[in-house]
């Protein structure tokens, strides 16, 4: 591993929380197996929800494994990279493209202003803040892009580079919008 200035060292530590205060889900992720020779599936084998949601599972396992050491987690992960590329979001919508409650973005908020990576910006509105990414979080998202670079390429590795970006217009597809 690199060496990494006393502010990176810092950002991190304030990031990773002592294993009995980390919530179960953030507890070491089991090994998983996506398919089992021997148990019958029956009907499961023709769900799409299924296999997708089986290979979301592989995907994360090994997610966790690249970045654990950071302790990023896709939403984190997503979440700075959405803030990075949209300078002054609000907290309230930073959850709405998530896809989380409102309360979850002030946790991951809360998290990354600690750990110095972003700060909040009022907004004019005592209980709105524009989110901007410090110096020290545009410096450790660009780390962690690069570990989650190296991790799609090894879940996706079996596909062409063209059945990698059919794959994801056909998951696109499955994407209900509400109206």
């Amino acid at each position: 591993m690199p060496k990494q200035s006393p502010a990176t060292s810092k950002a991190q530590a304030k990031l990773k929380a002592p294993a009995a205060k980390r919530p179960a889900s953030q507890a070491q992720a089991p090994v998983f197996n996506a398919r089992i020779v021997g148990i019958n599936y029956d009907i499961l084998e023709e769900l799409t929800g299924y296999a997708v949601r089986r290979a979301q599972l592989s995907i994360y396992a090994d997610f966790t494994a690249s970045l654990g050491a950071y302790d990023i987690t896709p939403q984190r992960f997503s979440s700075l990279v959405i803030i990075s590329n949209n300078p002054g979001i609000s907290q309230t919508r930073l959850a709405e493209v998530m896809g989380i409650a409102r309360s979850g973005v002030v946790a991951i908020i809360d998290n990354f202003e600690q750990a110095g990576l972003l700060e909040r910006q009022d907004a004019g509105d005592r209980r709105a803040y524009n989110l901007h990414l410090t110096k020290e979080g545009q410096r450790q998202l660009e780390k962690y892009k690069q570990a989650v670079k190296e991790h799609d390429d090894r879940v996706s590795q079996q596909l062409t580079i063209k059945e990698r970006q059919q794959l994801r217009a056909l998951l696109g597809k499955l994407c209900i919008e509400s109206k």
